[in-house]
């Protein structure tokens, strides 16, 4: 790969790469794109060009090579490759000769929208927006599929890296038990609210608003519900399940993961095999694990052969006391600064680092209090809602809200504390493209 950049870099024919969405991801990806070989950062969108300016320049762009266009109706269609236009115009982005897109919103209603007209306009798509992906991301790589362009879930996320972890199991041969990641959790944080997100991150009311941190975001970490949208994501790739509805997020240490996350006729918790889970950081008492895997991804392995077994227990890698199930890890994951790989992989092989096949899983709406009718939910990391990853058959025989349709829709009934919100107990906003998108059996049949 590298070589094919500094070769691309030679020949002054760099990747051009337009980024949606300037956020803390964004901005982690624009800063690391900016700095790779062979490509360039030539657009970025955002409905506010200046606070993305503001971003870039903190995340080490030069002020002078960005050009605010958000004051013109179109920029040139031909990119500049030696500055980077900021603009709130995405139809320009759309029209400009682009090669890979970015979707990095983080809004699910945004960013199926823009992906999908990213495609449309046969640009590569890369998908940071996860909570869109697991809404529309089977839809959205058929219709790549159908345009001859990639659709990619992005590398240094935790769904692309446990991908690239079962790709690697299965490309060689061992069977996979568990496929995850780590978090901090406890049950108590299921009913977290947004308001008191900084003090379970341990910064202070001021040091969380000076960082300009999302309380909303960082509540659906702990909480539970990102977790769950990436473990969909990861289902929607592998076919794998959860092995009941909501996982399980069993406290565990590296070294115990073997041991707990196998067969329950053989000592672990699970039911069945080829399923995701998460796992805690955190004991019940809410002391710290050590060794824990709070910031990576992990796989649990197996094989029939004695003799891999064993040679797979003399190379040190943490077993059960049988050394039948062993686990493979990375500690800790970039988030946006290895999106780069995502972008070099989609133009130069035409490969994604992970793309959802089949709606396997879905992330839906379950109550974190008593209810009233006419209320209205607030969506992922809101006060009255969490996502809880279930099969896709358990969420349509139920007729199950997905996570990523309730902000804003309106309560028609009161619900009980830990219901799961079905989709005729609310009014969705009429003009939901993702909704529409879903409902489409055009595009579903694609």
């Amino acid at each position: 790969m590298r070589k094919l950049l500094e070769h691309l870099e030679n020949i002054q024919n760099p990747i051009k790469v337009g980024l949606v969405g300037c956020g803390r991801f964004g901005s982690m990806a624009a800063s690391q794109i900016f700095r790779t070989t062979g490509m360039r950062l030539s657009l970025v969108c955002d409905i506010n060009t200046q606070s993305a300016i503001t971003n870039l320049v903190n995340a080490g762009i030069p002020k002078y090579l960005l050009n605010d266009t958000s004051i013109k109706s179109q920029i040139s269609q031909k990119t500049d490759t030696t500055t980077i236009a900021v603009t709130d115009n995405f139809s320009s982005l759309l029209a400009s000769d682009l090669d890979v897109i970015v979707e990095s919103t983080g809004n699910p209603e945004v960013g199926a929208y823009n992906a999908y007209q990213a495609i449309q306009s046969e640009k590569h798509l890369i998908m940071v927006n996860v909570e869109a992906d697991v809404l529309v991301g089977p839809i959205l790589n058929k219709l790549a599929l159908s345009k001859n362009v990639v659709y990619s879930l992005a590398f240094g996320d935790q769904p692309a890296l446990i991908e690239e972890l079962y790709d690697w199991a299965l490309s060689t041969g061992f069977e996979v038990v568990t496929a995850g990641k780590g978090t901090k959790y406890l049950p108590e944080y299921r009913k977290a609210k947004p308001d008191d997100a900084y003090k379970r991150y341990g910064y202070s009311q001021n040091e969380f608003k000076e960082s300009k941190l999302n309380p909303k975001m960082y509540n659906s970490f702990l909480d539970g519900t990102k977790s769950a949208v990436e473990m969909c994501s990861v289902a929607n790739m592998t076919g794998m399940i959860p092995d009941v509805p909501g996982m399980h997020f069993p406290p565990a240490s590296i070294n115990d993961i073997p041991s707990i996350l196998i067969p329950k006729s053989e000592g672990g918790i699970l039911s069945k095999n080829n399923v995701v889970e998460v796992i805690s950081c955190l004991n019940r008492d809410g002391s710290e694990i050590i060794n824990s895997l709070r910031w990576g991804v992990f796989i649990v392995i197996t094989t029939d052969s004695k003799y891999l077994r064993n040679c797979i227990k003399e190379y040190g890698v943490p077993t059960d006391s049988t050394g039948k199930y062993a686990v493979m890890w990375r500690p800790y994951h970039f988030v946006g600064m290895e999106t780069p790989i995502s972008v070099a992989k989609a133009y130069l092989y035409k490969e994604a680092t992970g793309s959802p096949q089949n709606q396997t899983c879905e992330v839906v709406a379950r109550a974190k209090k008593p209810l009233s009718s006419k209320e209205l939910l607030e969506g992922e990391g809101g006060n009255n809602v969490y996502g809880a990853l279930v099969e896709q058959k358990y969420a349509i025989d139920n007729n199950l809200l997905p996570i990523g349709l309730c902000d804003k829709a309106k309560l028609i009934m009161s619900v009980n504390d830990d219901h799961f919100i079905r989709m005729d107990e609310v009014e969705i906003n009429q003009s939901n493209f993702a909704a529409d998108l879903r409902n489409s059996t055009t595009n579903q049949n694609l």
